[in-house]
């Protein structure tokens, strides 16, 4: 993927306070307030070593893009520069940090797969890239670089043309074995829903089927209110009535009634 064009080209200069050891580089930003402090090797180390506090850095020269930028460290960052023993490059400049095109593809791979990972094994360094990552985008955000896209649908509707091609791309998507539930089935006990693969030995006290969570008067059409239930109920325990005239008095089957009856609907 080819790199995302920067506002600012800039050559800097990081400079250790303590000992007074520089570090000069290239760099490119939407931000020039970003904290960016340099990248090489002996610059990280001796931030590590001193803080990032005890270093500071200057902009030396400012370059219309990533190339006439890259040039311009050639030039700056050259064999004299680096025989100073005040100097932490490492070598000539115009490189991005990298000996060659192989050296940068393995080092980003080799980051890449260190970060996959700690990504997947160490919780501590998730939750701090998550972090900084969340308050990255939220800088960015206030700062004007992202612009949130908004859509509003209210009274827009797809065209044909674009319902067909949406449901010609859904074809075979979800059938057969490339569908999530292919070879399952459900199976509940009264209380709860579980599902286990076609075949598998269905357990003592439960069947087939998948019992709704809706139940009552929430269910949509139902006929019975739970001040109708407790009557029948009523009606039931006297035993006057029997379990048709019931079903004939509230214009359901008899069937309901008898559900109603053993428990195994209408259960509060």
């Amino acid at each position: 993927m080819p790199r995302k064009k920067k506002k600012y080209h800039f050559i800097y200069k990081t400079t250790n306070n303590i000992n007074k050891k520089y570090y000069i580089g290239m760099h490119s930003t939407h931000n020039i307030d970003d904290g960016y402090m340099g990248s090489g090797l002996k610059l990280r180390r001796s931030l590590k070593k001193y803080g990032n506090e005890n270093h500071i850095i200057e902009i030396l020269e400012f370059l219309p893009n990533r190339e006439k930028l890259k040039e311009r460290e050639k030039q700056i960052v050259n064999e004299n520069i680096l025989k100073d023993n005040m100097c932490m490059n490492l070598q000539i400049g115009g490189g991005g940090g990298f000996l060659n095109g192989t050296h940068q593809f393995k080092c980003s791979q080799s980051a890449g797969l260190k970060h996959s990972y700690r990504m997947k094994n160490d919780e501590e360094y998730r939750k701090k890239y998550s972090q900084k990552l969340s308050e990255s985008g939220k800088r960015r955000h206030q700062q004007g670089e992202l612009n949130t896209f908004k859509c509003d649908w209210t009274g827009k509707k797809h065209s044909p043309e674009t319902k067909k091609l949406i449901s010609d791309s859904k074809k075979g998507t979800g059938a057969g074995n490339l569908n999530s539930q292919f070879g399952t089935q459900w199976i509940t006990n009264g209380d709860e829903n579980k599902k286990i693969k076609k075949g598998d030995i269905i357990p003592n006290g439960w069947k087939l089927g998948k019992k709704s969570k809706i139940q009552g008067e929430l269910i949509k059409n139902s006929k019975l209110k739970e001040k109708d239930v407790e009557l029948i109920k009523e009606l039931l325990n006297d035993g006057n009535l029997s379990q048709r005239t019931i079903s004939e008095q509230f214009n359901v089957r008899r069937e309901t009634i008898s559900k109603i009856k053993r428990g195994l609907i209408w259960k509060r």
